[in-house]
């Protein structure tokens, strides 16, 4: 049983790193094609989103007194799902700013507070064994989100490539 929630919390961490990727690469990409960001413009987004980081992770932390790592993991899955369905372009003339930028903002919050929770329970559940030499948890941890990364990258390279066909 124990090595089932390890296993897990690196599945959720490769998804929520995946998800992460996929929006942060995207964006100069989809701001540029949906409404006409130049590069600056695109930047000023993402720094904005990396300034946010540190408000989310504080609430985490405060968040963390009152809930387990479970029903914390379980509300930002959800809340990364929410965001992932609403920034969908689902009709292509009816794609606004607002909802581009909110469900982002959503996105990278909910990511960003995840990965807390998520490494807790993992340091909490793993194997003694694993804990130990050179592929103990936190190679795990790092190679787990480096091929998500690249996974989600791939996947950008794929939607744009099948976007100009």
């Amino acid at each position: 049983v124990q090595t089932v929630v390890v296993v897990m919390t690196l599945w959720i961490y490769f998804v929520l790193k995946l998800v992460l990727e996929s929006l942060l690469s995207s964006c100069p990409t989809v701001t540029r094609y949906f409404f006409g960001w130049n590069a600056s413009t695109s930047g000023l987004f993402l720094a904005f989103l990396g300034l946010l980081m540190f408000p989310a992770n504080m609430a985490v932390a405060r968040l963390s007194y009152y809930y387990e790592d479970k029903e914390l993991i379980r509300s930002f899955m959800v809340a990364i799902l929410f965001g992932c369905i609403g920034i969908i372009a689902y009709l292509p003339g009816h794609y606004s700013v607002i909802q581009y930028t909110v469900f982002g903002i959503c996105i990278f919050v909910s990511t960003n507070a995840l990965e807390g929770p998520n490494m807790s329970l993992l340091s909490k559940t793993i194997p003694k064994s694993w804990a130990r030499g050179t592929f103990n948890s936190g190679f795990l941890a790092t190679e787990s989100g480096t091929l998500a990364r690249s996974i989600g990258d791939v996947l950008i390279s794929l939607a744009a490539v099948k976007g100009d066909a």
